[in-house]
């Protein structure tokens, strides 16, 4: 290898972006399967069977006549159309491939701030290092895409604002459908209206304060009045927005829903904890504001304060709302690369050997070829064990669980435990519905919430916020609300609820393995004189924890891109009937 020094060669960054895009590609790959995702299909695929938008809750036994404001009907429509056409499987792929899209735009937006690509994709590892623990098949995904759109449509709004202070106005219409788009698909939807005003509101700022430095004798009424043209367009197209989210089948319901269900807390959803509560999560939050501010500190760019501003504020929401770090992470995507480039283009003026490597001799160019080439396949072949991976985990999810009960025929009101109750109210369906699912407030009024989290969590109110009106707690009294006949709890993650039911005289165990434990209720499944009694040679006791991926979507007795159809669900209820009748319980 010669000692001259010379500059990355074409085919190494090549390779660089390459490698680094493989490894995102991985990043949002990860997590494939969510507790939710059952449900979303669920609801969308109950509502283009029947017709219509379902009004009050369904699949429940608690509140079935409580009104629905579902904020989420987009994409769940999207998601029942997704499994119909490509499947579950195919549904992950997207997933994947727009998160390598949203990157791939902050990638753009940074060329065009005159970031290398090379440079550009590097700053991708921590935005997309924030992005994976909330990267999943959700309807928050829709929020970060949409939010995505939103600063690349501030980019090209804004692309002549340094100059002449001209504003595209077409750019900002278009974000008013988008707004409507996003309040029928995520409560994120708010998120991002506050983003859209305030970035406006502070471009207003800058013009008025920019218009009174070009002439010091002039006063900031003069000032403010020279701006009046540009304060009423955006004025207008931010009113347009706020009418944007009065677009949804509820009208000012769901905007009032939404102030009422974010005035209240909620510890018991580990996404909305803290950043200091959030796990693993504060590790990249911390990357991303140290480059931050190292990118700001030492620019070699101009720095535009509202952008700094706005990322700024955005930072205060991620500490105390951990689920608020994708958007701080997209936000970083498009914003600061071109200030940590900075940083690097300072430290090669102070070391200028940063900037070059010695020459390749020809023999070390094919062995690092070669070992792009090896880290490129593993890094293929990881992608692609992760989609063929995919399925059910029957060490997370109770697959085992519900086999069980569509061998023996049970069926009814079943308490389930949170992150299992939108699996079971899909794969149980029609004949078995549940007591309180993911859906949360959206159709459950706060008591039930409450007497819900009081058998998961026992007297450990740590991390609980209850309503005023839903009295002391009381394991008990989910259990009599709406007289369920199961109770499904995870053993390991459920301790106060696994060891109250196994003390509960009301209730009896029926089947458990090392994930899950199934009661019954002693009237109905431990009484011989009972029509439903289940034999105790009938049950099922394990420790051992269930192994293996089942088939998408785990349902014990139907599979497929239909599995989720209602007709599917009662052909494969009935067809269950006819061939064991004297089984049914």
């Amino acid at each position: 290898m010669s000692d001259h020094r010379a500059q990355v060669p074409l085919w190494l960054s090549t390779s660089i972006v390459v490698l680094i895009a493989l490894v995102t590609a991985n990043v949002m790959a990860w997590r494939s399967v969510e507790p939710d995702l059952w449900g979303h299909i669920q609801y969308g695929e109950d509502w283009i069977h029947a017709g219509e938008m379902p009004r009050t809750a369904t699949h429940t036994f608690s509140t079935p006549d409580h009104p629905w404001i579902n904020h989420e009907n987009f994409f769940e429509l999207s998601v029942a159309f997704g499994q119909r056409t490509i499947g579950g499987a195919g549904i992950i792929v997207f997933k994947c491939c727009a998160g390598i899209w949203l990157l791939w735009t902050m990638v753009i937006v940074a060329r065009r701030r005159q970031v290398s690509t090379v440079a550009a994709v590097v700053a991708m590892i921590p935005v997309a290092w924030g992005l994976a623990e909330f990267w999943l098949a959700r309807p928050q995904l829709f929020s970060f895409l949409f939010f995505g759109v939103m600063l690349i449509a501030f980019e090209k709004a804004y692309s002549n604002w340094t100059v002449d202070r001209s504003i595209q106005y077409r750019w900002l219409w278009l974000c008013v459908p988008l707004t409507g788009i996003w309040t029928n698909s995520h409560g994120g939807f708010a998120a991002g209206l506050c983003v859209f005003i305030a970035i406006n509101g502070l471009r207003v700022v800058e013009l008025v304060i920019w218009n009174r430095n070009q002439n010091q004798q002039r006063s900031w009424i003069d000032a403010l009045r020279q701006s009046k043209a540009t304060i009423l367009s955006l004025g207008t197209v931010c009113a347009f927005a706020v009418g944007a989210i009065f677009a949804n089948p509820y009208g000012w319901e769901l905007p009032w829903w939404m102030l009422v269900s974010l005035s209240q807390p909620r510890p018991e959803v580990s996404e909305w904890a803290n950043i200091l509560d959030g796990g693993v999560a504060i590790v990249p939050f911390g990357v991303l504001c140290l480059l931050t501010f190292l990118g700001l500190r030492w620019t070699s760019v101009r720095r535009d304060w509202v952008e700094i501003v706005v990322l700024l504020l955005i930072a205060v929401q991620t500490i105390g709302h951990v689920r608020h770090l994708a958007f701080f992470a997209i936000a970083f995507g498009y914003w600061m690369p071109a200030h940590v480039a900075g940083v690097w283009k300072r430290l090669v003026e102070w070391r200028p050997t940063l900037g070059t490597h010695p020459e390749f001799s020809r023999n070390a160019a094919r062995m690092l070829i070669a070992e792009v080439c090896l880290v490129a396949l593993l890094l293929f072949g990881a992608l692609g064990w992760q989609f063929s991976r995919f399925g059910v985990d029957r060490s997370e999810y109770p697959v085992a669980a519900f086999e069980f009960m569509n061998e023996n025929h049970i069926e009814g009101r079943l308490v389930v435990t949170f992150d299992w109750a939108q699996y079971a109210l899909a794969a149980l369906a029609p004949n078995t519905t549940v007591g309180f699912d993911g859906r949360y407030d959206t159709c459950y009024p706060q008591e039930v919430v409450d007497i819900n989290f009081d058998l998961l969590f026992g007297q450990d109110q740590s991390r609980r916020h209850r309503g005023k009106n839903s009295g002391p707690v009381d394991s008990n009294r989910v259990l009599e609300l709406g007289h369920p006949n199961l109770v499904l709890m995870d053993r390991i993650a459920d301790r106060p609820a696994v060891q109250f039911l196994d003390q509960h005289d009301d209730w009896v165990r029926i089947y458990s393995d090392g994930l899950s434990v199934l009661w019954g209720r002693s009237t109905v499944y431990d009484d011989p004189d009972s029509p439903h009694y289940l034999p105790v040679a009938r049950r099922r006791f394990s420790n051992d924890m269930p192994k293996g991926i089942a088939q998408w979507p785990g349902f014990p007795n139907r599979a497929g891109k239909d599995a989720f159809n209602p007709v599917t669900a009662k052909q494969a209820s009935a067809s269950r009937v006819a061939s064991n009748p004297q089984k049914t319980l």
